[in-house]
Protein backbone atom coordinates (compact mmCIF):
# COMPACT_ATOMS: atom_id res chain seq x y z
CA UNK A 1 0.00 0.00 0.00
CA UNK A 2 0.98 3.42 -0.57
CA UNK A 3 2.20 5.38 2.43
CA UNK A 4 -0.51 7.36 4.40
CA UNK A 5 0.87 10.69 3.06
CA UNK A 6 1.32 9.92 -0.56
CA UNK A 7 -2.35 9.10 -0.30
CA UNK A 8 -3.31 12.16 0.89
CA UNK A 9 -1.92 14.24 -1.76
CA UNK A 10 -3.07 12.34 -4.71
CA UNK A 11 -6.47 12.64 -3.15
CA UNK A 12 -5.92 16.42 -2.45
CA UNK A 13 -4.92 16.68 -6.13
CA UNK A 14 -7.75 14.55 -7.24
CA UNK A 15 -10.56 17.03 -5.24
CA UNK A 16 -9.25 20.07 -6.94
CA UNK A 17 -9.19 18.20 -10.65
CA UNK A 18 -12.78 18.38 -11.56
CA UNK A 19 -13.18 21.07 -14.63
CA UNK A 20 -15.53 24.12 -13.15
CA UNK A 21 -18.67 23.00 -15.34
CA UNK A 22 -21.59 21.58 -14.97
CA UNK A 23 -22.83 18.22 -13.74
CA UNK A 24 -20.81 15.06 -14.94
CA UNK A 25 -22.94 13.24 -17.25
CA UNK A 26 -21.07 9.55 -16.72
CA UNK A 27 -18.13 8.09 -15.15
CA UNK A 28 -15.12 6.01 -16.52
CA UNK A 29 -15.83 2.26 -16.74
CA UNK A 30 -14.10 -0.31 -18.42
CA UNK A 31 -12.10 -1.33 -20.55
CA UNK A 32 -10.05 1.70 -21.24
CA UNK A 33 -7.03 2.47 -22.67
CA UNK A 34 -4.84 5.81 -22.84
CA UNK A 35 -6.51 6.63 -25.91
CA UNK A 36 -10.11 4.94 -26.08
CA UNK A 37 -11.93 5.05 -22.79
CA UNK A 38 -15.39 3.07 -21.99
CA UNK A 39 -17.78 5.23 -19.90
CA UNK A 40 -21.26 4.18 -18.41
CA UNK A 41 -23.73 7.43 -18.92
CA UNK A 42 -25.80 8.54 -15.36
CA UNK A 43 -29.39 8.59 -15.53
CA UNK A 44 -29.51 12.51 -15.24
CA UNK A 45 -27.68 12.61 -18.62
CA UNK A 46 -29.81 9.59 -20.76
CA UNK A 47 -32.04 12.30 -22.00
CA UNK A 48 -29.22 14.76 -23.20
CA UNK A 49 -28.30 14.59 -26.64
CA UNK A 50 -24.87 12.84 -27.01
CA UNK A 51 -23.51 11.47 -30.21
CA UNK A 52 -20.33 13.32 -31.20
CA UNK A 53 -21.01 15.21 -28.04
CA UNK A 54 -17.41 16.61 -26.70
CA UNK A 55 -16.42 16.06 -23.12
CA UNK A 56 -13.69 16.25 -20.73
CA UNK A 57 -12.38 14.68 -17.35
CA UNK A 58 -8.97 15.31 -15.27
CA UNK A 59 -6.95 12.95 -14.16
CA UNK A 60 -3.26 13.06 -11.76
CA UNK A 61 -0.30 11.17 -12.92
CA UNK A 62 2.84 10.69 -11.05
CA UNK A 63 6.31 11.08 -12.38
CA UNK A 64 9.56 10.23 -10.68
CA UNK A 65 7.90 11.65 -7.36
CA UNK A 66 5.94 14.46 -9.16
CA UNK A 67 2.24 14.94 -9.34
CA UNK A 68 0.74 16.22 -12.82
CA UNK A 69 -2.69 17.10 -13.88
CA UNK A 70 -3.77 16.46 -17.33
CA UNK A 71 -7.37 17.56 -18.82
CA UNK A 72 -8.49 15.16 -21.41
CA UNK A 73 -10.38 16.37 -24.11
CA UNK A 74 -12.84 13.49 -26.23
CA UNK A 75 -15.71 12.51 -27.86
CA UNK A 76 -18.28 10.76 -27.11
CA UNK A 77 -20.12 7.84 -30.00
CA UNK A 78 -20.74 4.42 -30.08
CA UNK A 79 -23.90 5.24 -27.39
CA UNK A 80 -25.46 1.72 -26.25
CA UNK A 81 -28.06 1.09 -24.28
CA UNK A 82 -28.69 -2.43 -22.29
CA UNK A 83 -30.84 -4.25 -20.21
CA UNK A 84 -30.22 -7.81 -19.03
CA UNK A 85 -33.93 -8.22 -18.03
CA UNK A 86 -35.01 -7.68 -21.90
CA UNK A 87 -32.31 -9.90 -22.91
CA UNK A 88 -33.14 -13.12 -20.72
CA UNK A 89 -35.40 -15.61 -22.72
CA UNK A 90 -37.86 -16.17 -19.89
CA UNK A 91 -38.65 -12.78 -19.38
CA UNK A 92 -38.95 -11.98 -23.28
CA UNK A 93 -41.54 -14.32 -23.05
CA UNK A 94 -42.93 -12.71 -20.66
CA UNK A 95 -42.69 -8.58 -22.43
CA UNK A 96 -44.10 -10.66 -25.55
CA UNK A 97 -47.64 -10.62 -23.64
CA UNK A 98 -47.81 -7.75 -21.37
CA UNK A 99 -45.46 -5.61 -23.23
CA UNK A 100 -43.39 -3.19 -20.76
CA UNK A 101 -42.49 -4.53 -17.41
CA UNK A 102 -42.77 -2.05 -14.16
CA UNK A 103 -39.64 -1.30 -12.51
CA UNK A 104 -37.49 -3.27 -15.06
CA UNK A 105 -38.23 -1.91 -18.55
CA UNK A 106 -36.75 1.79 -18.67
CA UNK A 107 -35.93 1.52 -15.04
CA UNK A 108 -33.03 -1.21 -15.65
CA UNK A 109 -31.54 0.23 -18.82
CA UNK A 110 -28.09 0.92 -18.74
CA UNK A 111 -26.63 2.85 -21.26
CA UNK A 112 -22.87 2.83 -22.42
CA UNK A 113 -20.28 4.97 -24.49
CA UNK A 114 -17.02 4.91 -26.22
CA UNK A 115 -14.78 8.20 -25.48
CA UNK A 116 -12.18 8.86 -28.47
CA UNK A 117 -9.12 11.05 -27.07
CA UNK A 118 -9.15 14.17 -29.20
CA UNK A 119 -6.33 16.08 -27.44
CA UNK A 120 -4.84 15.86 -23.55
CA UNK A 121 -3.37 19.18 -21.83
CA UNK A 122 -1.27 19.61 -19.03
CA UNK A 123 -2.26 22.04 -16.22
CA UNK A 124 -0.37 24.30 -14.10
CA UNK A 125 -1.57 24.40 -10.20
CA UNK A 126 -4.27 26.77 -11.36
CA UNK A 127 -5.82 24.50 -13.69
CA UNK A 128 -4.45 26.63 -16.37
CA UNK A 129 -2.73 24.94 -19.94
CA UNK A 130 1.04 24.62 -20.29
CA UNK A 131 1.80 22.76 -23.20
CA UNK A 132 -0.26 19.54 -25.11
CA UNK A 133 0.84 15.99 -23.78
CA UNK A 134 -0.42 11.82 -23.41
CA UNK A 135 -1.49 10.34 -21.16
CA UNK A 136 0.44 7.70 -19.85
CA UNK A 137 -1.86 5.48 -17.73
CA UNK A 138 -5.61 4.57 -18.26
CA UNK A 139 -7.82 6.65 -16.25
CA UNK A 140 -9.39 4.74 -13.47
CA UNK A 141 -12.86 3.71 -13.18
CA UNK A 142 -15.58 5.89 -11.23
CA UNK A 143 -13.38 9.05 -13.13
CA UNK A 144 -16.32 11.66 -13.61
CA UNK A 145 -16.83 13.08 -16.73
CA UNK A 146 -18.06 16.06 -17.52
CA UNK A 147 -19.74 18.35 -20.69
CA UNK A 148 -17.34 20.65 -22.70
CA UNK A 149 -18.78 23.80 -23.03
CA UNK A 150 -17.15 27.24 -25.06
CA UNK A 151 -15.80 28.40 -21.86
CA UNK A 152 -14.06 25.02 -21.57
CA UNK A 153 -12.67 24.87 -25.20
CA UNK A 154 -11.32 28.41 -25.19
CA UNK A 155 -9.18 27.76 -22.00
CA UNK A 156 -7.57 24.78 -24.32
CA UNK A 157 -6.64 26.66 -27.53
CA UNK A 158 -6.24 30.00 -25.79
CA UNK A 159 -2.01 29.91 -26.30
CA UNK A 160 -2.91 28.46 -29.89
CA UNK A 161 -2.20 31.26 -32.56
CA UNK A 162 -4.07 31.36 -35.22
CA UNK A 163 -7.15 30.03 -34.00
CA UNK A 164 -10.39 29.61 -36.50
CA UNK A 165 -13.97 28.60 -35.75
CA UNK A 166 -15.23 27.01 -39.11
CA UNK A 167 -18.15 25.23 -37.59
CA UNK A 168 -19.59 23.28 -35.16
CA UNK A 169 -19.76 20.25 -33.13
CA UNK A 170 -22.84 18.33 -34.54
CA UNK A 171 -23.58 16.74 -30.98
CA UNK A 172 -23.55 19.98 -28.44
CA UNK A 173 -23.48 22.66 -30.81
CA UNK A 174 -20.16 23.90 -29.54
CA UNK A 175 -17.96 26.14 -31.89
CA UNK A 176 -14.96 23.86 -33.58
CA UNK A 177 -11.29 25.56 -33.55
CA UNK A 178 -8.86 25.02 -35.83
CA UNK A 179 -5.62 26.54 -36.22
CA UNK A 180 -5.46 28.49 -39.62
CA UNK A 181 -1.77 30.02 -39.39
CA UNK A 182 0.59 31.65 -41.76
CA UNK A 183 3.26 29.51 -43.12
CA UNK A 184 6.05 31.82 -41.99
CA UNK A 185 7.99 31.28 -39.05
CA UNK A 186 7.06 29.78 -35.53
CA UNK A 187 8.35 32.79 -33.62
CA UNK A 188 5.60 34.80 -35.71
CA UNK A 189 2.86 32.74 -35.26
CA UNK A 190 3.29 30.18 -38.12
CA UNK A 191 3.63 26.94 -38.95
CA UNK A 192 6.90 27.28 -40.33
CA UNK A 193 6.57 25.31 -42.76
CA UNK A 194 3.58 25.03 -45.58
CA UNK A 195 0.65 22.90 -45.27
CA UNK A 196 -0.65 20.94 -47.91
CA UNK A 197 -4.87 20.29 -47.28
CA UNK A 198 -7.00 17.97 -49.41
CA UNK A 199 -11.08 18.45 -49.10
CA UNK A 200 -12.89 15.44 -50.82
CA UNK A 201 -16.60 15.33 -51.18
CA UNK A 202 -19.34 14.50 -53.46
CA UNK A 203 -21.15 17.17 -55.69
CA UNK A 204 -23.33 19.01 -53.04
CA UNK A 205 -21.65 17.88 -50.38
CA UNK A 206 -20.44 21.80 -49.39
CA UNK A 207 -16.60 20.96 -50.38
CA UNK A 208 -17.05 24.66 -51.51
CA UNK A 209 -18.03 26.37 -48.62
CA UNK A 210 -15.95 24.89 -46.22
CA UNK A 211 -13.07 25.83 -48.51
CA UNK A 212 -14.24 29.50 -48.43
CA UNK A 213 -14.44 29.77 -45.22
CA UNK A 214 -10.97 27.97 -44.53
CA UNK A 215 -9.78 30.75 -46.92
CA UNK A 216 -11.37 33.35 -44.66
CA UNK A 217 -9.43 31.75 -41.61
CA UNK A 218 -6.25 31.99 -43.39
CA UNK A 219 -6.83 35.39 -45.06
CA UNK A 220 -7.03 36.76 -41.53
CA UNK A 221 -3.41 36.58 -41.04
CA UNK A 222 -2.29 39.71 -43.31
CA UNK A 223 0.75 38.81 -44.14
CA UNK A 224 -0.42 35.69 -46.54
CA UNK A 225 -1.09 35.33 -49.75
CA UNK A 226 -3.50 33.37 -51.80
CA UNK A 227 -4.41 32.42 -54.98
CA UNK A 228 -7.47 30.62 -56.04
CA UNK A 229 -7.49 28.41 -59.76
CA UNK A 230 -10.91 28.65 -60.38
CA UNK A 231 -12.02 26.21 -63.05
CA UNK A 232 -15.91 26.35 -62.98
CA UNK A 233 -16.07 30.16 -61.57
CA UNK A 234 -17.41 29.27 -58.34
CA UNK A 235 -15.70 31.29 -56.14
CA UNK A 236 -14.82 34.04 -59.61
CA UNK A 237 -18.97 34.58 -59.22
CA UNK A 238 -19.51 34.13 -55.78
CA UNK A 239 -21.95 31.93 -55.71
CA UNK A 240 -21.92 28.69 -53.37
CA UNK A 241 -24.67 26.31 -53.21
CA UNK A 242 -26.79 27.80 -55.95
CA UNK A 243 -30.24 27.03 -55.57
CA UNK A 244 -30.18 26.12 -51.82
CA UNK A 245 -31.71 28.43 -49.78
CA UNK A 246 -30.82 27.21 -46.78
CA UNK A 247 -27.01 28.74 -47.46
CA UNK A 248 -26.50 32.70 -47.58
CA UNK A 249 -22.57 32.53 -48.24
CA UNK A 250 -20.54 34.99 -50.22
CA UNK A 251 -16.49 34.96 -49.98
CA UNK A 252 -16.21 38.56 -50.55
CA UNK A 253 -18.44 39.57 -47.45
CA UNK A 254 -16.27 37.23 -45.62
CA UNK A 255 -13.36 39.29 -46.66
CA UNK A 256 -14.26 42.65 -46.52
CA UNK A 257 -15.88 41.95 -42.89
CA UNK A 258 -11.91 41.02 -41.33
CA UNK A 259 -10.18 43.28 -38.95
CA UNK A 260 -7.76 43.36 -41.70
CA UNK A 261 -9.80 43.94 -44.58
CA UNK A 262 -8.99 41.55 -47.46
CA UNK A 263 -9.63 43.04 -51.08
CA UNK A 264 -10.55 40.14 -54.21
CA UNK A 265 -9.09 40.96 -57.38
CA UNK A 266 -11.05 38.31 -59.78
CA UNK A 267 -9.54 37.90 -62.85
CA UNK A 268 -10.32 35.79 -66.03
CA UNK A 269 -7.35 34.57 -68.35
CA UNK A 270 -8.25 37.54 -70.50
CA UNK A 271 -7.50 39.91 -67.88
CA UNK A 272 -3.83 38.31 -67.68
CA UNK A 273 -1.10 37.72 -70.55
CA UNK A 274 0.10 34.63 -70.55
CA UNK A 275 4.24 33.82 -70.81
CA UNK A 276 4.84 30.52 -71.97
CA UNK A 277 5.99 28.93 -75.46
CA UNK A 278 4.18 25.75 -74.96
CA UNK A 279 0.54 27.85 -74.10
CA UNK A 280 0.99 29.47 -77.17
CA UNK A 281 1.75 26.67 -79.51
CA UNK A 282 -1.38 24.88 -77.59
CA UNK A 283 -3.36 27.65 -78.46
CA UNK A 284 -2.42 27.48 -82.19
CA UNK A 285 -2.97 23.86 -82.29
CA UNK A 286 -6.93 24.43 -81.13
CA UNK A 287 -7.31 26.70 -83.49
CA UNK A 288 -6.63 24.51 -86.44
CA UNK A 289 -2.86 26.22 -87.38
CA UNK A 290 -1.27 23.26 -87.65
CA UNK A 291 -3.87 20.63 -89.27
CA UNK A 292 -4.02 23.36 -92.14
CA UNK A 293 -0.34 23.07 -92.84
CA UNK A 294 -1.06 19.83 -93.05
CA UNK A 295 0.02 17.70 -90.02
CA UNK A 296 -2.43 15.86 -89.67
CA UNK A 297 -3.74 13.88 -86.79
CA UNK A 298 -3.75 14.39 -82.72
CA UNK A 299 0.21 12.87 -82.79
CA UNK A 300 1.24 14.85 -85.67
CA UNK A 301 -0.31 17.82 -84.35
CA UNK A 302 1.46 18.12 -81.03
CA UNK A 303 4.62 16.73 -82.45
CA UNK A 304 4.23 19.87 -84.68
CA UNK A 305 3.72 22.24 -81.69
CA UNK A 306 6.37 21.14 -79.72
CA UNK A 307 8.68 21.38 -82.68
CA UNK A 308 7.62 24.56 -82.29
CA UNK A 309 7.56 25.00 -79.01
CA UNK A 310 11.35 24.87 -79.11
CA UNK A 311 12.27 27.28 -81.47
CA UNK A 312 10.17 30.02 -80.02
CA UNK A 313 11.93 28.93 -76.26
CA UNK A 314 15.26 29.37 -78.49
CA UNK A 315 14.77 32.73 -79.86
CA UNK A 316 17.08 35.59 -78.98
CA UNK A 317 17.23 39.70 -79.46
CA UNK A 318 20.26 41.05 -80.95
CA UNK A 319 21.76 41.50 -77.63
CA UNK A 320 21.47 37.39 -76.87
CA UNK A 321 18.28 38.22 -74.40
CA UNK A 322 15.68 35.42 -74.95
CA UNK A 323 12.83 36.85 -76.74
CA UNK A 324 9.24 36.49 -75.07
CA UNK A 325 6.05 35.72 -77.14
CA UNK A 326 4.67 39.05 -76.91
CA UNK A 327 7.47 40.56 -79.06
CA UNK A 328 7.08 38.45 -81.89
CA UNK A 329 6.61 39.91 -85.15
CA UNK A 330 4.49 39.08 -88.34
CA UNK A 331 8.15 38.46 -90.02
CA UNK A 332 8.54 35.36 -87.84
CA UNK A 333 6.07 33.67 -88.95
CA UNK A 334 7.32 32.67 -92.01
CA UNK A 335 11.00 31.64 -90.99
CA UNK A 336 8.99 29.31 -88.58
CA UNK A 337 7.04 28.28 -91.37
CA UNK A 338 9.80 26.97 -93.13
CA UNK A 339 11.31 25.30 -90.47
CA UNK A 340 8.36 23.42 -89.65
CA UNK A 341 8.22 22.73 -93.26
CA UNK A 342 11.36 20.79 -92.68
CA UNK A 343 10.53 19.24 -90.07
CA UNK A 344 7.30 17.46 -92.14
CA UNK A 345 10.25 15.63 -93.97
CA UNK A 346 11.76 14.36 -90.72
CA UNK A 347 8.02 13.25 -88.84
CA UNK A 348 6.68 11.84 -92.20
CA UNK A 349 8.37 8.83 -94.22
CA UNK A 350 10.01 10.76 -97.29
CA UNK A 351 12.55 8.92 -99.88
CA UNK A 352 15.88 7.58 -98.69
CA UNK A 353 19.06 10.39 -99.50
CA UNK A 354 16.13 13.01 -99.41
CA UNK A 355 17.29 16.13 -96.92
CA UNK A 356 15.13 17.73 -94.46
CA UNK A 357 13.44 20.78 -96.85
CA UNK A 358 13.63 19.38 -99.96
CA UNK A 359 11.04 16.77 -100.10
CA UNK A 360 7.30 16.54 -100.93
CA UNK A 361 6.15 17.13 -97.33
CA UNK A 362 8.28 20.38 -96.53
CA UNK A 363 7.12 21.39 -100.40
CA UNK A 364 3.46 20.48 -99.57
CA UNK A 365 3.40 22.65 -95.59
CA UNK A 366 4.57 25.21 -97.68
CA UNK A 367 2.49 25.44 -100.32
CA UNK A 368 -0.67 24.99 -97.71
CA UNK A 369 0.75 28.19 -96.11
CA UNK A 370 1.26 30.47 -99.26
CA UNK A 371 -2.51 29.22 -100.14
CA UNK A 372 -4.04 30.15 -96.82
CA UNK A 373 -1.27 32.80 -95.63
CA UNK A 374 -4.05 35.55 -94.53
CA UNK A 375 -5.79 32.79 -92.84
CA UNK A 376 -3.58 31.23 -91.15
CA UNK A 377 -1.74 35.10 -90.19
CA UNK A 378 -4.81 35.86 -88.38
CA UNK A 379 -4.59 32.70 -86.37
CA UNK A 380 -1.41 33.54 -85.57
CA UNK A 381 -2.20 37.19 -84.53
CA UNK A 382 -5.14 36.15 -82.46
CA UNK A 383 -3.28 33.82 -80.50
CA UNK A 384 -0.23 36.19 -80.03
CA UNK A 385 -2.96 38.72 -78.48
CA UNK A 386 -3.44 36.67 -75.68
CA UNK A 387 0.02 37.22 -74.69
CA UNK A 388 0.26 41.07 -75.45
CA UNK A 389 0.36 43.46 -72.01
CA UNK A 390 -2.34 46.00 -72.40
CA UNK A 391 -1.78 48.62 -69.45
CA UNK A 392 -5.05 48.52 -67.08
CA UNK A 393 -6.43 45.61 -69.47
CA UNK A 394 -4.11 42.66 -69.21
CA UNK A 395 -0.61 42.20 -67.30
CA UNK A 396 1.40 39.15 -67.35
CA UNK A 397 0.71 35.91 -65.83
CA UNK A 398 4.05 36.35 -63.58
CA UNK A 399 3.07 39.55 -61.84
CA UNK A 400 0.08 38.59 -60.91
CA UNK A 401 1.74 35.69 -59.40
CA UNK A 402 4.09 38.27 -57.75
CA UNK A 403 1.65 40.41 -56.20
CA UNK A 404 0.00 37.02 -54.35
CA UNK A 405 3.64 36.08 -53.17
CA UNK A 406 5.50 39.47 -52.66
CA UNK A 407 2.44 41.93 -52.11
CA UNK A 408 0.40 39.14 -50.03
CA UNK A 409 -2.95 39.73 -52.51
CA UNK A 410 -5.55 37.36 -52.84
CA UNK A 411 -6.74 36.46 -56.44
CA UNK A 412 -8.88 34.78 -58.01
CA UNK A 413 -8.17 33.44 -61.49
CA UNK A 414 -11.03 31.94 -63.36
CA UNK A 415 -11.47 29.83 -66.36
CA UNK A 416 -15.13 29.73 -66.61
CA UNK A 417 -15.15 32.10 -69.92
CA UNK A 418 -13.10 29.84 -71.80
CA UNK A 419 -15.85 27.14 -73.21
CA UNK A 420 -14.05 24.51 -74.54
CA UNK A 421 -14.97 21.43 -74.65
CA UNK A 422 -11.85 20.18 -73.43
CA UNK A 423 -9.81 20.03 -69.97
CA UNK A 424 -7.97 23.44 -70.79
CA UNK A 425 -4.69 22.00 -69.24
CA UNK A 426 -2.57 24.65 -70.88
CA UNK A 427 -3.56 26.92 -68.76
CA UNK A 428 -3.08 25.06 -65.68
CA UNK A 429 0.59 23.98 -66.69
CA UNK A 430 0.98 28.13 -67.56
CA UNK A 431 0.39 28.85 -64.19
CA UNK A 432 2.41 26.08 -62.85
CA UNK A 433 5.24 27.13 -64.79
CA UNK A 434 4.91 30.71 -63.76
CA UNK A 435 4.20 29.90 -59.97
CA UNK A 436 7.80 27.76 -59.77
CA UNK A 437 9.24 30.57 -61.84
CA UNK A 438 8.26 33.17 -59.61
CA UNK A 439 8.76 31.53 -56.48
CA UNK A 440 12.26 30.40 -57.60
CA UNK A 441 13.24 33.61 -58.17
CA UNK A 442 11.81 35.03 -55.19
CA UNK A 443 13.81 32.74 -53.98
CA UNK A 444 17.09 33.28 -55.11
CA UNK A 445 16.54 37.83 -54.44
CA UNK A 446 16.11 36.32 -50.40
CA UNK A 447 12.52 37.13 -50.19
CA UNK A 448 10.63 34.47 -48.82
CA UNK A 449 7.33 33.14 -49.80
CA UNK A 450 3.92 32.86 -47.52
CA UNK A 451 0.85 31.93 -49.85
CA UNK A 452 -1.78 29.30 -50.65
CA UNK A 453 -2.91 28.02 -53.99
CA UNK A 454 -6.56 26.30 -53.86
CA UNK A 455 -7.49 24.60 -56.92
CA UNK A 456 -10.82 23.78 -57.50
CA UNK A 457 -12.09 20.38 -59.43
CA UNK A 458 -8.73 19.27 -59.08
CA UNK A 459 -10.19 15.56 -60.04
CA UNK A 460 -10.24 17.19 -63.74
CA UNK A 461 -6.67 17.84 -63.82
CA UNK A 462 -5.11 15.16 -60.89
CA UNK A 463 -7.47 12.32 -61.78
CA UNK A 464 -6.46 9.15 -63.49
CA UNK A 465 -8.48 9.68 -66.86
CA UNK A 466 -5.62 13.06 -67.36
CA UNK A 467 -2.89 10.48 -68.82
CA UNK A 468 -5.97 10.28 -71.91
CA UNK A 469 -3.80 13.14 -73.37
CA UNK A 470 -0.58 14.36 -72.91
CA UNK A 471 -0.93 17.98 -72.16
CA UNK A 472 -3.03 16.03 -69.37
CA UNK A 473 -0.68 14.03 -68.15
CA UNK A 474 2.01 16.87 -67.90
CA UNK A 475 -0.36 18.64 -65.83
CA UNK A 476 -0.96 16.05 -63.54
CA UNK A 477 3.21 15.30 -63.00
CA UNK A 478 3.60 19.15 -63.21
CA UNK A 479 1.21 19.35 -59.70
CA UNK A 480 2.29 15.98 -58.28
CA UNK A 481 5.92 18.14 -58.67
CA UNK A 482 4.78 21.33 -57.53
CA UNK A 483 3.61 20.21 -54.45
CA UNK A 484 7.17 18.92 -53.66
CA UNK A 485 8.54 21.76 -54.89
CA UNK A 486 6.75 24.79 -53.53
CA UNK A 487 6.49 23.80 -50.07
CA UNK A 488 10.03 24.17 -49.06
CA UNK A 489 9.61 27.91 -49.95
CA UNK A 490 6.37 28.79 -48.21
CA UNK A 491 3.60 28.24 -50.47
CA UNK A 492 0.91 25.47 -49.78
CA UNK A 493 -1.85 23.88 -51.45
CA UNK A 494 -5.52 23.51 -50.89
CA UNK A 495 -7.19 20.84 -53.52
CA UNK A 496 -11.17 20.22 -53.56
CA UNK A 497 -12.19 17.32 -55.23
CA UNK A 498 -14.98 15.09 -55.69
CA UNK A 499 -12.89 11.18 -55.99
CA UNK A 500 -10.26 9.88 -53.82
CA UNK A 501 -9.38 6.24 -55.73
CA UNK A 502 -8.03 7.53 -59.13
CA UNK A 503 -6.50 10.71 -57.22
CA UNK A 504 -2.83 10.92 -58.01
CA UNK A 505 -1.45 8.93 -55.12
CA UNK A 506 2.15 11.02 -55.52
CA UNK A 507 0.06 14.64 -54.22
CA UNK A 508 -2.28 12.27 -51.61
CA UNK A 509 0.36 11.36 -50.33
CA UNK A 510 1.97 15.25 -49.55
CA UNK A 511 -1.19 16.51 -48.47
CA UNK A 512 -1.11 16.79 -44.22
CA UNK A 513 -3.94 17.64 -43.81
CA UNK A 514 -7.34 15.76 -44.81
CA UNK A 515 -11.41 16.87 -44.80
CA UNK A 516 -13.75 14.21 -45.86
CA UNK A 517 -17.38 15.46 -46.91
CA UNK A 518 -20.02 13.07 -47.79
CA UNK A 519 -19.89 10.46 -50.94
CA UNK A 520 -17.76 8.09 -49.80
CA UNK A 521 -19.40 5.17 -47.59
CA UNK A 522 -19.58 2.61 -50.79
CA UNK A 523 -17.47 1.98 -53.93
CA UNK A 524 -13.58 2.19 -54.59
CA UNK A 525 -13.22 5.03 -52.48
CA UNK A 526 -13.79 3.66 -49.01
CA UNK A 527 -11.59 1.53 -48.43
CA UNK A 528 -9.44 4.61 -48.75
CA UNK A 529 -11.31 6.55 -46.55
CA UNK A 530 -11.28 3.57 -44.01
CA UNK A 531 -8.12 3.54 -43.87
CA UNK A 532 -7.18 7.54 -43.21
CA UNK A 533 -9.72 7.22 -40.30
CA UNK A 534 -9.70 4.32 -38.97
CA UNK A 535 -11.82 1.58 -37.97
CA UNK A 536 -13.96 3.43 -35.33
CA UNK A 537 -13.52 6.82 -37.46
CA UNK A 538 -14.83 5.38 -40.23
CA UNK A 539 -17.99 3.91 -38.48
CA UNK A 540 -18.63 7.76 -36.99
CA UNK A 541 -18.21 9.31 -40.60
CA UNK A 542 -20.89 6.54 -41.57
CA UNK A 543 -23.17 7.97 -39.28
CA UNK A 544 -22.70 11.66 -40.26
CA UNK A 545 -26.27 13.17 -41.68
CA UNK A 546 -26.65 13.40 -45.53
CA UNK A 547 -26.34 16.67 -46.27
CA UNK A 548 -29.02 16.82 -48.85
CA UNK A 549 -31.75 16.21 -47.12
CA UNK A 550 -30.71 18.35 -43.53
CA UNK A 551 -29.18 21.24 -45.22
CA UNK A 552 -25.96 20.93 -42.96
CA UNK A 553 -22.29 20.48 -44.37
CA UNK A 554 -20.88 17.54 -42.02
CA UNK A 555 -17.20 16.72 -42.36
CA UNK A 556 -14.41 14.45 -40.82
CA UNK A 557 -11.18 16.50 -40.43
CA UNK A 558 -7.62 15.16 -39.49
CA UNK A 559 -4.01 16.72 -39.61
CA UNK A 560 -2.39 19.16 -37.58
CA UNK A 561 -5.17 21.97 -38.20
CA UNK A 562 -7.35 20.35 -35.54
CA UNK A 563 -6.42 22.95 -32.87
CA UNK A 564 -7.89 20.38 -30.07
CA UNK A 565 -6.18 17.57 -31.38
CA UNK A 566 -2.30 15.88 -30.21
CA UNK A 567 -3.48 12.44 -30.57
CA UNK A 568 -4.57 11.70 -34.55
CA UNK A 569 -8.26 11.44 -33.96
CA UNK A 570 -10.15 12.74 -36.64
CA UNK A 571 -12.26 15.25 -35.81
CA UNK A 572 -16.42 16.07 -36.89
CA UNK A 573 -17.42 19.48 -37.98
CA UNK A 574 -20.77 21.08 -39.19
CA UNK A 575 -19.96 24.00 -41.65
CA UNK A 576 -21.73 27.20 -40.55
CA UNK A 577 -24.46 27.49 -43.09
CA UNK A 578 -24.33 31.52 -43.41
CA UNK A 579 -21.68 34.48 -42.92
CA UNK A 580 -23.14 36.12 -40.06
CA UNK A 581 -22.79 32.49 -38.16
CA UNK A 582 -18.91 32.26 -38.97
CA UNK A 583 -19.02 36.16 -38.19
CA UNK A 584 -20.48 35.69 -34.97
CA UNK A 585 -18.26 32.67 -33.94
CA UNK A 586 -15.09 34.62 -34.43
CA UNK A 587 -15.16 37.87 -33.05
CA UNK A 588 -11.41 38.07 -32.75
CA UNK A 589 -11.07 37.91 -36.75
CA UNK A 590 -14.35 39.76 -37.76
CA UNK A 591 -15.31 43.48 -37.33
CA UNK A 592 -13.56 46.95 -36.80
CA UNK A 593 -10.46 46.60 -35.31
Amino acid sequence: MRPLRERQEASSLRSTAAPLVAAPIAVIGSPNSTTHFTVDILETARDRALDHAWVVFEVTERFNGKMYRKRALCQLGGIITRNRWHEDPVIRAVIKHQGALPALSGESDLTAAQLSALGVFLLDDQGRVVRRTTLSTPPPSGTPVYPADAATLQDLVHTEPGIFYAGQSPGDGLPVPLTLRHFGPTEQGGFGEAVMIGIFGQTRSGKSILAAQLLAGFAANPHMGILVIDPQGEFGRDRFAAGDHRVDFSIRRLLAGLRHRRDVITLTTDDVAMEGAEAFTELLRRAGFFDSLGFKGANKEREAAERLSGLLTDLTDAGGRRRPIRDLTAADLPLLVKDLARFADVIYATRPGTMPGEGQRAADVLARYSLDETRLRRLWDDALQRFRVEPGKRQPLSQVIQQVLTDRAIVILSFAQENVADTPYFLLNEILTRLRQVIHRSFQDGRTSNALVLLDEAHLFAGEHADDTGDGARTRSLLAQSIRMTGKYGVGWMFITQTLHDFDKTILRQLQVKIFGQGFKLGADREYVETELGKEGFARYCSLPDPKRTGRYTFMVTGPIVALGSLGTPLVLQGFRSVDDLMRANPHCFGSS
